[in-house]
């Protein structure tokens, strides 16, 4: 007499490789981490959480990005209006300029979510 197959049968979940780390990081050599030391309340994103960043990433409406100003590197959300792009943060807005470079685009995020 024959065995049912298992209802899991066709449904394994593709090998994630052998760390989280390796899972989140595809490409090491074109990654940037960056942890939030303050509250990024547009983005959804607290003091503690992580933003996994891509160097080689292109930029999409309303993504977050990692832009460097004047020597500062700062994270903030893009967007696309009218054929240009505007940046957003919790505190300043407006468009992007030729002063500002694109450093990386968020790929992943990773929350803290524990309890102090």
């Amino acid at each position: 007499m024959a065995a049912f197959p298992s209802p899991a049968a066709g449904h394994e979940e593709p090998y994630i490789g052998d760390s989280l780390h390796e899972h989140i990081i595809r490409k090491p050599s074109a990654t940037l981490v960056w942890m939030f030391d303050y509250d990024f309340v547009r983005m959804n994103l607290s003091k503690g959480d992580i933003a996994v960043f891509e160097v080689d990433r292109r930029p999409h409406d309303a993504c977050l990005a990692l832009v460097e100003h004047f020597g500062e590197t700062f994270p903030c959300q893009l967007f696309w209006r009218h054929e240009k792009w505007f940046a957003v943060t919790d505190e300043n807005r407006g468009r992007v300029t030729e002063d500002m470079v694109l450093v990386g685009v968020a790929r992943c995020f990773i929350k803290d979510l524990l309890v102090e």
